[in-house]
């Protein structure tokens, strides 16, 4: 499985600006941007023991208008890596723009 160091390092080598939880309205930039949002860790256990922890993530694409080409740019990425991921988008509620998803598990 991936490591959040491993992660953030194929998204820098995507060349698209991107941040962790987040830009504020301040310091936004123009899209294209990502967005690394963590959601819920998991841990799985044997013999009363942690066996394996893990935390998924979603890689959110914003873009003006859906670009299959960064689509597939992050998703060449990820199978190059070995790292499984799904995906979906959507556009954003009260914005002019459309963000593609990519749901990711990682070690931290």
């Amino acid at each position: 499985m991936m490591k959040l160091d491993d992660l953030c390092t194929l998204l820098d080598g995507l060349n698209i600006p991107w941040t962790n939880e987040g830009y504020t309205d301040d310091d936004r930039p123009a899209p294209p941007y990502i967005s690394l949002e963590a959601g819920l860790g998991e841990t799985a256990y044997a013999d009363n023991k942690a066996w394996a922890s893990w935390m998924n993530y979603e890689i959110l694409l914003y873009t003006a208008h859906r670009s299959y080409e960064l689509e597939s740019k992050i998703e060449a990425a990820l199978d190059k890596a070995g790292c499984a991921f799904s995906e979906s988008v959507m556009h954003a509620d009260g914005e002019s723009m459309i963000v593609a998803s990519f749901s990711v598990s990682v070690q931290e």
